[in-house]
């Protein structure tokens, strides 16, 4: 098969059957063209093959356990997220040994290719006193100060994964004092309503006022950014410049704030603080939107603080210790769909 088959089976997959067929969402697809994009990066950096060359001959059982190897080793990514990439690219064979009977042999092949060991996840959440430095951070004397305020509020508030956060219109919230709530739209397009804090509630009220004066359009865009006079969705890279900008400027009173920033670190930390305070594990499974509580109690496991409190309170009294002493390839990637 040729270049330009393979490259029309990408198109179909990531413009008809996905969107279509699966009725997958756009954020799924997008990480699906991501699994593609780097595989064809591979081919290139390994293999020397620009993308008019790249057909189904190029791939076989090593070629994708090369690939997944080279995700880790090259591309520096966890185990987990290569093996994100490595399921894509089986599906996309799926599909096109479905399409194209030649093809299953090439598909049988790459689905024996295991998956990469990833050792048990431990969530990296921010301590409380981190939470409480970074939503302080951005200040409320100028607009942009007001809104980054209040995202940070509702991404930790809710435990939104930041694509959920992204995604709010005004519809979706509900500031009334003492009922405030936030609907979510998450994986598999599932919806879930989580209660909010009134202070969020009176900082989403102060920030509709200022970003969306009047009646509001239900459906629009909660937070934006403006190119061009026009609204705009805000992007997860946005989300990840303006925390790690206000983790700098919090990092001045509170240096336990890590180098690095990411949003699902204010999730893990919202999870751990309802765990502390004695929220049962099946509770925070469903506020969290997880389809596995085995995903949720990777919480539980991870927090020893609460089993060493909970022995210091069970110990028996002791006495003290005796004092101590101290070109081309643009056109083929959006002709099939990639860009």
């Amino acid at each position: 098969m040729s270049s330009g088959d393979f490259f029309g089976l990408v198109r179909a997959w990531l413009t008809v059957h996905l969107p279509r067929a699966r009725r997958l969402s756009p954020h799924t697809i997008r990480s699906y063209k991501t699994a593609l994009t780097a595989l064809l990066d591979y081919l290139r950096e390994t293999r020397g093959l620009r993308l008019a060359e790249v057909t189904f001959d190029a791939i076989d059982h090593a070629t994708i356990a090369g690939f997944g190897s080279w995700l880790v080793e090259t591309r520096h990514l966890a185990p987990s997220s290569a093996n994100q990439r490595l399921a894509a690219i089986k599906s996309f064979l799926a599909f096109c040994a479905a399409e194209d009977p030649t093809l299953v042999a090439v598909w049988l092949g790459v689905k024996q290719v295991r998956s990469m060991r990833a050792p048990a996840p431990s969530p990296d959440a921010l301590s409380m006193t981190a939470v409480h430095a970074l939503i302080a951070a951005p200040g409320q004397a100028t607009p942009r100060g007001v809104r980054d305020t209040t995202l940070i509020l509702v991404v930790f508030d809710t435990a939104a994964r930041i694509q959920e956060a992204l995604d709010l219109t005004p519809a979706d919230i509900d500031t009334t004092p003492g009922r405030g709530r936030v609907t979510l739209t998450g994986k598999g397009r599932r919806t879930r309503t989580m209660p909010i804090m009134d202070k969020t509630g009176r900082h989403l009220d102060q920030y509709l006022h200022a970003f969306h004066p009047g009646t509001p359009d239900p459906d629009a865009t909660l937070f934006y950014t403006v190119r061009a006079g026009r609204h705009q969705q805000m992007s997860q890279d946005n989300i990840t410049y303006l925390l790690n900008k206000h983790a700098d400027t919090a990092r001045q009173s509170c240096p336990e704030l890590p180098e690095r920033i990411h949003a699902h670190q204010l999730r893990h930390a919202r999870a751990m603080q309802m765990l502390r305070a004695g929220v049962p594990v099946p509770h925070i499974k469903e506020f969290l939107g997880h389809a596995n509580i085995a995903t949720t109690s990777i919480y539980a496991s991870a927090d020893n603080q609460m089993v060493r409190e909970a022995i210091q309170r069970a110990a028996s009294p002791a006495p003290d210790l005796a004092p101590a002493w101290k070109g081309d390839d643009d056109l083929i990637l959006k002709l099939s769909g990639l860009r």
